[in-house]
């Protein structure tokens, strides 16, 4: 996955009516006023569903509260917007890679060794709406709208 595409997901909208993205956007800006900017930690590697079943390799961490704050907020104000309620919380990860095929058996293994792996610094200072777009060669996302944790613009 190209670097550009690392992102913490704080929640997936699926196909949204591009009129909403001003109420949105509005949401975000709101939400980001009155939170200052924070630091995640990432210090371990795991598997969406399970190591078993590996979809998703990633990278991640506890969620800090800064990070839960937002996370409900955000939730609070989807819901005010019609749309559903999230389906379990915000985890803390990046995306690394998709398995499309079959995982290879040994890699349960190989990602239990790599734990735990030397802790990193994430700092959020801001959130986007991202749309993604599915390709041959994976998803290409775009920012529809940026904004900045403190409540300035960006």
């Amino acid at each position: 996955m190209p670097q550009r595409n690392y992102h913490i997901t704080l929640r997936f909208l699926g196909d949204i009516d591009p009129e909403l993205s001003v109420d949105l956007d509005d949401l975000c800006r709101a939400v980001c006023k009155d939170l200052e900017p924070f630091e995640c930690i990432m210090d371990r590697v795991g598997a969406f569903p399970s190591l078993d079943r590996a979809r998703v390799i990633w990278v991640g961490g506890e969620a800090p509260p800064s990070f839960r704050r937002l996370s409900q907020a955000l939730s609070d104000g989807l819901l005010d917007l019609g749309f559903p309620e999230a389906r379990k919380e915000s985890w803390v990860h990046v995306t690394l890679a998709r398995i499309k095929d079959r995982p290879d058996p040994a890699l349960p293994g190989l990602i239990s060794e790599l734990n735990p792996i030397a802790p990193m610094k994430m700092t959020v200072d801001h959130i986007a709406l991202m749309e993604s777009t599915l390709t041959p060669q994976g998803a290409q996302y775009s920012p529809l709208f940026t904004a900045r944790l403190g409540g300035s613009t960006g």
